[in-house]
């Protein structure tokens, strides 16, 4: 799953509304980027306009869909993007029927599926849904799992409960892909003991994406900023590979696609 920012303000340095960029040139940059992706072989595009870094501005609905819709508008629109799994990154209900009317795939709900009227929309539609696990989004660093909690165990209890809510709401669990989240309401340990748990949470049951890419986690091993921790990720990433993990979000798509050539060639 390969990630398209369109916020101006992503942690990861990667957004594409940059200061100075008007209306055509941010559409060009953004298809480009995503011609990019789509040509190293990923399987998902995630379209995310809503920054969840901490301190991050929140978006309500109308403005997060002035980002959003005049991308998915133009991506209709594009030879290229046949075959390719459009999802949305977005934790508002309304956002979500409207991009769902345009015909994106999947719907990737940070806030792991917390609004009541999220479930209502997704029970309209047959669309693949993301819920992740997170205490708060945007993220608070200020607010994690207790420190001596068992992350790996707090995320499967989690899991438990969203399954429940999911098919109490009338929804189809197979339609669920659950990320752990991490980054989100975890300390840095916390995170890579996600990390190392994969196998755990795969053994567990149902299907799994992870979003572990240049996240600030990865500081434990090196002082570089986001950007530079792509060697990190690349590494994180062929572990939770090789422990079942079924989607793994991240960044730099073209590095990935050419690790899992050689590791599968």
């Amino acid at each position: 799953m390969g990630i398209l920012n369109l916020t101006p303000d992503s942690f990861s340095g990667d957004g594409l509304l940059a200061a100075g960029l008007d209306a055509a040139d941010a559409l060009a940059a953004t298809l480009a980027a995503a011609r990019g992706m789509a040509s190293a072989g990923v399987q998902y595009l995630d379209i995310g306009a809503e920054s969840t870094r901490p301190n991050a501005q929140p978006l309500d609905s109308d403005a997060e869909c002035a980002r959003l819709l005049p991308v998915l508008q133009a991506l209709a629109g594009q030879p290229w993007r046949a075959g390719l799994r459009i999802s949305v990154d977005t934790r508002h209900a309304q956002t979500a029927a409207r991009v769902l009317a345009l015909g994106v795939d999947t719907i990737n709900d940070v806030s792991g599926l917390a609004d009541p009227a999220m479930l209502e929309v997704l029970r309209a539609s047959p669309c693949e849904v993301v819920a992740m696990h997170a205490l708060s989004v945007p993220v608070d660093p200020a607010l994690t799992l207790p420190l001596q909690a068992d992350a790996v165990q707090a995320v499967l209890d989690w899991k438990v409960a969203t399954l429940q809510r999911v098919q109490a709401a009338g929804l189809d669990p197979q339609r669920l892909l659950l990320d752990p989240g991490i980054g989100f309401g975890k300390t840095p340990t916390q995170s890579l003991a996600l990390l190392l748990g994969a196998p755990a949470l795969v053994a567990s049951g149902g299907r799994w994406l992870v979003g572990h890419s240049r996240k600030s986690f990865l500081k434990l091993f090196t002082p570089a900023d986001a950007a530079g921790r792509d060697d990190l990720t690349l590494q994180a990433s062929a572990a939770l590979a090789h422990a079942g993990v079924q989607v793994l979000r991240v960044h730099a798509v073209a590095r990935h696609a050419q690790l899992f050539d050689q590791l599968c060639g």
